[in-house]
C-alpha cells in the first residue's frame, strides 16, 4: 500500500494531467467549415481577376475535405462564378485536406509544395487531379502558382514558408511551367537527398546553387565539398546527391530547365 501523502499526489498528477488533456482539446482548432472554404475560394479568385497572366477563360474543381466546389473564370468579362458541386464537364481539380488548404490561405506554405512528390504514387496533403475523360493541359502547373499567390508583384517571403521532406530534403517548390522548374529549401544536418537509385538523376540539366552553409556534393559518383555562394550546373542524366555531414543547414535554389522539365 501506498503512504497517505505519496497517494494523495499520485491522484492529484492524475487530476491536473486529464485536467490539462481536457484543456487542449477544447483549445484544438476547429475543422474548417465550407463556409470559410467558399470565402477563401473567393478571395483567391478576387485577387486573380487582376493576375496579368489572366489571359484565357478556366474552368475547373476544388475539392477540399471532401466537398467539391467549381470555379469558372471568364476573361473577357473579368468575372468568375463560384458553386457547390461538381464541374459540369470533365475538368482538373485541385483536391486537399481542410488543414492544407487552409495553410495555404493564410500563406504558410505554397500550393505547389503542398503537391511536391518525389515519387508518382507519394501520398501529397494537395493535389491535381483529372476528372474522368479530362485531359492533362501543362498549363495547369503555371496556373496553380498565380491562382494560388495573392497580390501583385506575386512576392514570396521564401525564408518563412513551410517546406515539406522532398527527396530527402527539405524543400519547397517555386515555379513550373513546361521547361522550367525552381525551387529552395535545405539539406538539414545527417539528411541525404536523392539517397535513392530512383531519384539520382533527371533527363534535363539541373542548377544548384547553396546559399548558405556547406555540403556534399556527390556528382557522378565524386564528392566535392560546396559551400554559400556556389553553384554547380548537372548535366542531363548525371546522378547527383546532395549529403550534410555538418553541424548546420545547407540552404540552397534548385533550377530545372530544358526539354521535359
Amino acid at each position: 500500500m501506498l503512504p497517505r501523502q505519496e497517494k494523495r499526489e499520485r491522484e492529484m498528477r492524475t487530476i491536473k494531467a486529464a485536467a490539462c488533456a481536457a484543456l487542449l482539446a477544447g483549445a484544438a482548432a476547429p475543422a474548417l467549415a465550407q463556409s470559410e472554404v467558399g470565402d477563401m475560394l473567393d478571395r483567391f479568385a478576387a485577387d486573380y481577376m487582376e493576375d496579368p497572366t489572366f489571359t484565357r477563360d478556366w474552368l475547373f474543381g476544388v475539392e477540399i475535405g471532401g466537398e467539391m466546389w467549381t470555379l469558372s473564370l471568364d476573361r473577357d468579362t473579368a468575372s468568375y462564378e463560384i458553386r457547390r458541386g461538381t464541374p459540369p464537364e470533365p475538368v482538373f481539380y485541385f483536391t486537399g485536406t481542410p488543414e492544407i488548404f487552409e495553410r495555404i490561405g493564410h500563406g504558410e506554405i505554397t500550393a505547389l509544395t503542398a503537391m511536391g512528390r518525389a515519387f508518382e504514387n507519394d501520398p501529397v496533403p494537395f493535389d491535381i487531379q483529372l476528372m474522368d475523360g479530362a485531359g492533362f493541359d501543362p498549363a495547369i502547373l503555371s496556373f496553380a502558382f498565380h491562382f494560388w499567390t495573392r497580390g501583385f508583384p506575386e512576392i514570396l517571403n521564401y525564408r518563412e514558408l513551410d517546406t515539406r521532406e522532398i527527396h530527402g530534403a527539405n524543400g519547397a517548390l517555386i515555379y513550373y511551367q513546361p521547361g522550367f522548374r525552381s525551387g529552395f529549401g535545405h539539406v538539414a544536418p545527417g539528411q541525404h537527398a536523392n539517397e535513392d537509385p530512383e531519384s539520382r538523376s533527371n533527363p534535363f540539366p539541373t542548377m544548384f546553387i547553396v546559399t548558405e552553409g556547406r555540403l556534399i556534393a556527390r556528382i557522378g559518383g565524386e564528392d566535392t565539398e560546396m559551400e554559400g555562394g556556389q553553384l554547380v550546373i548537372i548535366p542531363a542524366g548525371v546522378d547527383h546527391e546532395f549529403l550534410n555531414p555538418f553541424g548546420e543547414p545547407a540552404y540552397f535554389f534548385l533550377f530545372m530547365f530544358g526539354e521535359g522539365a
